[in-house]
């Protein structure tokens, strides 16, 4: 089970050498099926080389060194530092030494996806020509992004349905924000402003409104709307004053203060279950949220 996980995260062909006394390699892994987390801790010297993949590889430093080189790029990262460790269809090679870290794995489809969102009328191919994050700001906001998602990594997959898909969508966009490329940076087409109409917006809060309790997000919305996601927001934005995303946090939130007034605690109801199963994790945000939506706490409404 150990050396299969460890063939996962740095490929066929690695050696890593004997634990030092008291030490342990240990690998945490995660597959959420539309990415996966993995945190591991490697005491020993460990070298590797990573066959061509269609995933790519996001990983954060926190403790120990690794070197890694990716086609005619090579970099040694430690404590603190973010960085590209695989790229689709290139090989990689490296070496760490006494290495915490995590990682993020996106399949090739989810950034394919991400970037067809960007660029929906096709462009030039992603290629990413930085393998760090373009500046501190960015590299925080991607730790921030991944904090976020080993905290659903630790509630688990079954425990937050809504939550993966638009977690998933959240980490793909973060990485083509954070890591210079290709794609992202250009001009939005005159196309999108011209389909940010009213039905589109009306397109859209319609299949909100019929899809909130299932595992939807920008991507999925916009398709349903016949637009891209950018046209998508311009139209929330002209027509609406909000944003998709905004907008079905507040259809779930109904949906969550029906549920809390129609809820029994005698028969085990509490705040934090209900707001679970519609996609609120963070409990303060949430009771901050409701608050500012109905004008009291949730609990209140509960035991009402």
């Amino acid at each position: 089970m150990a050396r299969g996980l460890m063939r996962a995260a740095f490929g066929r062909e690695f050696s890593a050498q004997d634990v030092p006394r008291g030490g342990a390699y240990v690998i945490r892994h995660f597959d959420a099926g539309r990415f996966a987390y993995r945190e591991m801790v490697l005491p020993a010297p460990l070298a590797f080389t990573k066959e061509p993949q269609s995933d790519l590889v996001v990983v954060r430093v926190a403790g120990g060194r690794v070197q890694r080189t990716l086609g005619r790029e090579q970099g040694t990262f430690a404590a603190g530092d973010s960085f590209l460790g695989h790229v689709p269809g290139r090989p990689c090679s490296g070496a760490s030494v006494d290495l915490y870290a995590s990682a993020v794995t996106l399949p090739g489809e989810l950034l394919a996806r991400a970037v067809a969102a960007v660029a929906p009328r096709g462009g030039r191919p992603l290629r990413f020509t930085r393998h760090a994050p373009a500046d501190h700001r960015l590299a925080a906001h991607w730790d921030r992004v991944r904090a976020y998602a080993r905290s659903v990594c630790d509630l688990g997959a079954d425990d937050v349905p809504l939550i993966i898909g638009p977690l998933a969508d959240l980490l793909a966009n973060a990485v083509l924000q954070v890591f210079p490329n290709t794609v992202v940076g250009h001009e939005p087409l005159l196309a999108d402003t011209r389909d940010a109409t009213r039905s589109t917006a009306v397109r859209a809060t319609a299949y909100i409104d019929d899809h909130a309790h299932t595992d939807i997000g920008l991507a999925d919305i916009a398709e349903a709307a016949q637009v891209t996601p950018r046209a998508l927001q311009y139209a929330f934005r002209r027509h609406l004053g909000t944003t998709p995303m905004a907008h079905l946090r507040r259809v779930r939130l109904a949906h969550v203060h029906a549920a809390l007034r129609a809820a029994d605690p005698l028969d085990g109801a509490t705040v934090t279950g209900i707001a679970a199963q519609w996609g609120f994790l963070h409990t303060s945000r949430f009771s901050a949220a409701y608050r500012a939506e109905y004008g009291r706490s949730p609990r209140d409404t509960l035991h009402g």
